[in-house]
């Protein structure tokens, strides 16, 4: 009995794994141009060719190619010079070339003041149509005094064609520190965008204090995402960035045939958005 589990979970790995590898990968870049920063990425691997792709209001905006040295470091300014950047844009980037499938990129942003980087993974690019599993991301990294904001930054790509029509909801649970449901909202991210989450904001319009410690569960979502955590000093308009691993880097459920059914109960059967 366990060894038939075994083998049909090492074969559940493999198809997996074989799905990442025939799948095109993006490295997502999202938009701090409401925090006045400017994005950008490092990429230190040889490389044939990188594609850059610009999208705004869910919408392809714009392409950009370049043939690199080794060390890459590019800034929305080099590769969108003629477009305004936008709250809610992306940018996905597209390497060509060998063994670049377990590749990481650092995504930076810089302003006039400072310069700040987090080390992140590539994502798969799905097909038009491709039907998603909703999201799980536990918001807990959070500085919440008063002169302090943290957001949770939703970056995701649909697909690279035309702007899917459907929803991408996401419903957000406010946490005490017990873990004791304070308040639940839903928020909707439009697809192939970059959705800013101000924490402490949120929790006060839904009668929360959040100075007392709070951390969000966040559910739902139609699309491929990268989360991002971003820490902000009111005082000095001061930036910190957090990239923390899903769920799924810390249990075996989901690609345990025998434990997938209880897990996705336990996270997502009485979820209603």
């Amino acid at each position: 009995m366990y060894a038939e589990w075994l083998r049909a979970s090492f074969l559940l790995f493999l198809d997996q794994l074989r799905d990442l590898r025939v799948a095109q990968r993006r490295l997502l870049i999202p938009s701090l141009a409401a925090l006045g920063q400017e994005a950008g990425f490092v990429i230190n691997v040889p490389l044939d060719l990188i594609r850059i792709r610009t999208f705004q209001g869910g919408k392809l905006a714009a392409v950009a190619e370049s043939k690199p040295d080794r060390a890459v470091r590019m800034w929305r300014s080099q590769w969108a010079p003629e477009l305004v950047a936008t709250a809610d844009e992306i940018n996905t980037v597209e390497l060509i070339g060998e063994g670049l499938s377990d590749l990481e990129g650092e995504i930076a942003f810089r302003s006039d003041d400072q310069q700040i980087a987090v080390l992140t993974g590539m994502v798969p690019l799905r097909d038009p149509g491709f039907k998603f599993s909703p999201i799980l991301h536990q918001a807990h990294y959070n500085v919440l005094m008063p002169n302090c904001e943290t957001y949770v930054v939703l970056v995701n790509l649909a697909c690279e064609s035309d702007v899917p029509v459907r929803p991408n909801k996401l419903q957000v649970e406010i946490r005490n520190l017990a873990a004791e449901v304070m308040a639940v909202t839903e928020i909707e991210a439009s697809l192939n965008t970059t959705y800013l989450l101000p924490i402490g904001e949120l929790a006060r319009r839904n009668g929360v204090v959040p100075e007392q410690g709070l951390s969000l569960r966040i559910r739902g979502g139609a699309s491929q995402f990268a989360v991002f955590t971003v820490f902000r000093n009111l005082s000095s308009g001061a930036l910190g960035i957090e990239h923390s691993l899903p769920p799924i880097y810390f249990t075996e459920a989901p690609f345990n045939p025998v434990l997938r059914s209880h897990y996705q109960k336990a996270a997502f059967g009485d979820l209603k958005i």
